[in-house]
């Protein structure tokens, strides 16, 4: 727009001092037929007179003001100035305090002079029979009046323009401003919202551009939710459950450095031992239930579930074997798209509670089958019964049915069940039948 203006007003400049300069050329053509007519009584001093007279009134009926038309002509005649020549002397003139203005006679045409600090614009032209061109007359303008002129003309044609822009750019501030609004709304509610402050942001009246990103940023509050909560639940975890075994190892320290017999002290370095694998123990179950839940998405590839299995069987082997437990196995080929790390810390977790709980001389059976898309995994053993109360409680965290019989932390199962969902499944402990507790692992075949 400010380019169309620009170019508006330069052409109207243009356009215009064209105007004037095809009057001085016509006047000039007037006056120049009309003098060499009768050249002698053109010179004639009344007529400078006549002239002069007539300005004079013209300045006493406008009363000074340049905008008013009077009887005997326009208070802007006074910018208008014609001189008649004749063999380079000046015979009249239409304003006796300026100076001739020509430059000679063959300075014919277009040109520009500066006089007494003012700017002329004049047309000189001859007649071309060599006897008439011994005269020629000058018609002239001072630049200022052009300049006045051609301003106002060509303003009055790109004002318009120049109004148009103002406006629009008026509307666009306000359109712009209201645009934008929303984005200020959604700017303040990021800044309310701190890690103690995490809930979702609600933007009145969203754009259709904004709404994603509002959706993006409210997904991306509540996974920083979860993730706080985690880290905090965590934080209460490892500080409850560690205070009882650091507590244990430390009286058994303080035993073992009072006792003075060499059996008493056996057992309260034994006791030690103990309990800084049970530490030990807990602390790796912290770190990968932390893990577990922290893990939102699964880089999946193809795993061959029946090796995952095997492999944790071949690894927990010597341990079932210290208790002349019987470990087993069948199953067909199956394939999961899934975590083969975590997969085989769920089945990992699942043999060791059957081998740590069943007691000696059991039977361990795994079952691995796969049926109309759905893949399972039996772990069954032939311990005691599991009760009412663990049956409800067996996938709560630091839940232990029998503190007595191991030396684990309550995260296994619960462990199990968090790896079974992220790859969608379940773990589920079914009722005992064949003098047998079973737990069955149930996934959904991608294949």
């Amino acid at each position: 727009m400010l380019v169309s203006f620009g170019f508006s007003y330069s052409n109207a400049q243009h356009e215009v001092g064209e105007v004037y300069d095809a009057r001085l050329g016509q006047s000039a053509k007037l006056l120049l037929i009309a003098t060499s007519v009768s050249a002698n009584k053109f010179a004639d001093r009344n007529q400078h007179e006549q002239f002069n007279l007539w300005m004079q009134h013209i300045q006493r009926l406008s009363k000074a003001n340049d905008d008013v038309a009077t009887l005997f002509g326009h208070p802007y005649e006074q910018y208008l100035l014609f001189q008649f020549y004749r063999e380079g002397d000046l015979l009249f003139s239409s304003d006796t305090h300026l100076p001739a203005l020509s430059l000679g006679r063959d300075a014919n045409g277009f040109s520009d002079i500066t006089l007494n600090g003012e700017s002329w614009r004049y047309f000189q032209l001859s007649l071309p029979d060599q006897e008439k061109g011994k005269q020629y007359v000058l018609v002239a303008e001072k630049q200022s009046i052009r300049d006045e002129a051609i301003n106002e003309i060509a303003l009055s044609t790109a004002l318009p323009q120049l109004i148009l822009i103002l406006c629009l750019i008026v509307v666009l501030v306000v359109l712009i401003e209201r645009s934008f609004q929303p984005i200020q709304a959604l700017k303040a509610a990021i800044a309310l919202r701190s890690i103690h402050k995490l809930d979702r942001i609600y933007v009145e009246k969203p754009t259709v551009e904004l709404l994603p990103l509002v959706e993006t940023l409210n997904q991306l509050l509540n996974e920083l939710e979860q993730a706080w909560q985690r880290e905090k639940r965590f934080t209460r975890m490892a500080a409850h459950e560690l205070k009882t075994p650091l507590t244990v190892l430390r009286l058994n320290a303080e035993n073992a450095l009072r006792s003075t017999n060499p059996e008493q002290l056996k057992q309260d370095l034994e006791r030690i031992f103990k309990g800084i694998e049970r530490t030990d123990r807990l602390i790796h179950q912290l770190l990968m239930l932390a893990k577990v839940e922290s893990t939102q998405t699964l880089t999946k590839q193809p795993v061959e579930l029946a090796n995952v299995i095997k492999q944790v069987i071949a690894d927990l082997a010597p341990i079932a074997f210290k208790q002349d437990q019987q470990l087993s196995f069948h199953g067909e080929s199956s394939r999961l798209w899934g975590d083969e790390l975590l997969l085989g810390i769920l089945f990992k977790n699942l043999l060791d509670n059957a081998i740590r709980y069943s007691g000696h001389s059991s039977q361990i059976a795994v079952e691995l089958s796969d049926h109309d898309g759905e893949i399972e995994v039996r772990v069954s053993d032939t311990g005691a019964a599991i009760d009412d109360l663990t049956r409800e409680k067996m996938f709560d965290n630091f839940y232990r049915a029998n503190s007595q019989k191991g030396d684990g932390a309550g995260l296994g199962m619960s462990i199990c069940r968090d790896i079974a969902a992220l790859h969608g499944g379940q773990v589920l402990l079914l009722p005992r039948t064949d003098e047998r507790n079973t737990f069955v692992v149930r996934f959904r075949n991608c294949e």
